[in-house]
This record gives structure tokens, C-alpha cells and sequence, in this order.
């Protein structure tokens, strides 16, 4: 089990163990991500502290949009009720803002996918702009005055990584690089990540900011507090 406000590193499965024994499992929870590589592979890191066979986690990354997120989400719900023939617990979807802020019909498609999400009962831990805003805030606070870009935030996210590192050992971020997952997970601060995305989210919440406009946010927080919580009462 992982310390305190850290994740331990754990090797992952690349592949769920068959046959899968569905009656043993207590809860099944469904991840459906933007991201194809990265987010999979930081929730899998979670999955692989869970004690075996008491929560059946499985995430999917779908290289899909927001909207498109939330429809894979109800697809693979029904995959995963067709293979186990149990209901699922708990449906998210994990997805940016990213240029949705850019056109009206990229609005109305991010606008789209929390309607979709709350008619079919999926919860959403969006990010506002990425997430790895998420990963940032295992190292640092940041302020919800000043909107960041992705730009900054990969940028900031490096900095903090590479603080107190020689120059032969400095680490460049790369989009997609899933090794950002394996330093986060070894030197960051879970605990403190979890108290600076809620006090983010709660500035924005308190004035009203859609999720649209609240830069910058993240509900991966939320996520992260169900499965940790999930791991304590389990282990």
C-alpha cells in the first residue's frame, strides 16, 4: 500500500489476469480518458495497489474529444456489463479543456459532454487546460487568478521536477512521455496535490466560473479520493 500522500510505484499489468472471477469483485469502476497513453497508465498505477480481487478497475484511454470521451464511456459501460454481468459502480470520464475555448462549436461540444455525462450517470474530472495541471500540483500551488496555458504548465511541471537535479540529470517533458507518470508517482505529493485542486476548485466554484472558464482547474482530485479511499478501506 502505498505512504501517505504518495503512490508507490508499482510494475503494471499490461494485460487484465483471465479469467477474470467477476463474483469476487465487490465494485467495478470504469475510466474512460482523453488521453490514449498517460492518463491510462497513471490510473493503472493505481489499479496495481488495489487488493486483488476486491475492486475491478479498468481504464481506457480513447484519443477521442470531450464529447467524444463521454459517448466511448457509454459504450464501454456496456462492454463491461456484457463481460460481467454486474452492474458498474462508478463511470468516469477524463478529459481537457484544451482549445475548446477557441470556437463556438468547440464550446458547445465541451458544454455537450457534461449534459451527456450527468443524462447517463458518468462523473467528470476535467481539467482546465490539461492534465497535467494535476501532476503540477503535486509539487506546487498554483494561482487561480492567472489562467495558464499548457504551454506554462508543461513548462512549470518540468521546473519543478528538475529542481535540485545536476544538468546531467535533467529531465525534458515531453507530450505522451508516460515516464512524467513514473517521477510524479515516486517524488510528488499526493496528499498536497489533493489540497491544492480542491482549494482551486472551491476559488472557482464560489464565483461561479463554468468549467469552461475556471483555468486553472482540475477534478482529477475527486477521482483520485475515490480510488485512494477504495485502496484504505480494502487493504
Amino acid at each position: 500500500m502505498a505512504t501517505k500522500g504518495k503512490i508507490n510505484k508499482l510494475p503494471l499489468r499490461d494485460t487484465e489476469e483471465r479469467p477474470v472471477r467477476w463474483r469476487k469483485y465487490k465494485c467495478l469502476i470504469l475510466i474512460v480518458c482523453e488521453d490514449e497513453k498517460t492518463e491510462p497508465y497513471y490510473f493503472t498505477s493505481i489499479k496495481n495497489q488495489l487488493p486483488n480481487e476486491t475492486v475491478f478497475l479498468r481504464p481506457v484511454g480513447t484519443g477521442r474529444n470531450s464529447k467524444g470521451v463521454v459517448e466511448q464511456a457509454i459504450i464501454e459501460k456496456q462492454k463491461l456489463l456484457e463481460e460481467s454481468n454486474k452492474n458498474v459502480d462508478d463511470i468516469w470520464a477524463v478529459f481537457d479543456r484544451d482549445d475548446a475555448d477557441k470556437s463556438e462549436s468547440n464550446r458547445e461540444r465541451f458544454a455537450k459532454a457534461f449534459e451527456i455525462a450527468d443524462k447517463s450517470n458518468i462523473k467528470v474530472a476535467y481539467s482546465n487546460e490539461v492534465f497535467e495541471l494535476w501532476l503540477l500540483l503535486h509539487f506546487s500551488d498554483v494561482s487561480s487568478e492567472i489562467p495558464m496555458p499548457r504551454r506554462d504548465i508543461y513548462s512549470a511541471l518540468e521546473n519543478s521536477i528538475n529542481k535540485g537535479r545536476t544538468t546531467a540529470t535533467k529531465f525534458t517533458y515531453s507530450h505522451g512521455d508516460t515516464q512524467v507518470i513514473d517521477i510524479v508517482l515516486a517524488s510528488g505529493n499526493e496528499s498536497e496535490a489533493i489540497k491544492r485542486a480542491e482549494k482551486l476548485d472551491e476559488i472557482h466554484r464560489k464565483i461561479g466560473k463554468k468549467p469552461i472558464d475556471a483555468n486553472p482547474n482540475t477534478l482529477v482530485y475527486q477521482l483520485v479520493k475515490k480510488l485512494r479511499a477504495l485502496i484504505d478501506y480494502y487493504a
